[in-house]
């Protein structure tokens, strides 16, 4: 017990406010929920994965600041439902994520705690100027891609339910909601026979993430001035 109480001191004192994090998960997004579509065409949500590192600097016990770079994955989809098959078209864009915001977090006990965080993310996404998508080779509908604003910023905010290792690690749980200040691009939709039914939607980026997130006390990397032999 001794023993154990003198190495759990011993790593307490090499722990430092600074955490270098691995954030992975999912995301769902889809267009601008406010737009009308034509009869017989419905909007769904994409799945995409975001991936990303993160560092972070505790002000105290319950507050830090957060910033990283990641990649993540989002976009559409639009389903014609007068098509038996071929009957959607699917639209995946990468995107480059810079966030900067503040984590708050309320202790349950030692090793336990909910968090919410808020802040800002940089968003710049590699689509091209124009493009044009088919919803395969009968080419019953399209979408032309019209591209607005590749750079722009979202809001952030987010819950998540964590925990702390015995070596000053933290890890956790987290749902967020990216909400954009823009739109990043201008969908005209067209469909029906000789595609003579035409409308516009707006996809603007949003979207909900689900995540786990990994941080390392920065502190546990140091060389240890203690050698055993």
């Amino acid at each position: 017990m001794i023993s154990g109480m003198a190495f759990s001191q011993k790593n307490d004192d090499r722990l430092t406010p600074w955490f270098f994090g691995v954030n992975g998960g999912v995301n769902f997004s889809k267009t601008y929920n406010n737009d009308t579509f034509a009869q017989n065409f419905t909007g769904r949500n994409k799945t995409g994965f975001n991936l990303s590192g993160l560092i972070s600097y505790d002000f105290s016990d319950y507050v830090s600041i957060n910033s990283g770079v990641g990649i993540i994955s989002k976009g559409y989809r639009i389903h014609n439902d007068t098509l038996s098959t071929n009957f959607k078209i699917s639209r995946s864009i990468p995107a480059i994520n810079i966030p900067l915001g503040l984590t708050f977090r309320q202790q349950f006990n030692k090793s336990r705690f909910i968090t919410e965080r808020v802040g800002l993310v940089l968003n710049y996404s590699f689509p091209s100027d124009s493009d044009t998508l088919y919803n395969g080779s009968n080419r019953k509908f399209r979408i032309v891609e019209t591209n607005v604003t590749p750079l722009y910023p979202l809001f952030y905010l987010g819950i998540g339910l964590g925990g702390s290792t015995s070596k000053g690690d933290r890890y956790e749980f987290g749902l967020s909601y990216q909400q954009p200040f823009g739109r990043e691009m201008e969908l005209h939709v067209a469909g029906g026979e000789f595609l003579n039914k035409n409308f516009l939607l707006n996809y603007r980026g949003g979207n909900l993430q689900a995540t786990f997130t990994y941080h390392f006390n920065l502190g546990n990397f140091k060389k240890s001035d203690d050698y055993f032999y």
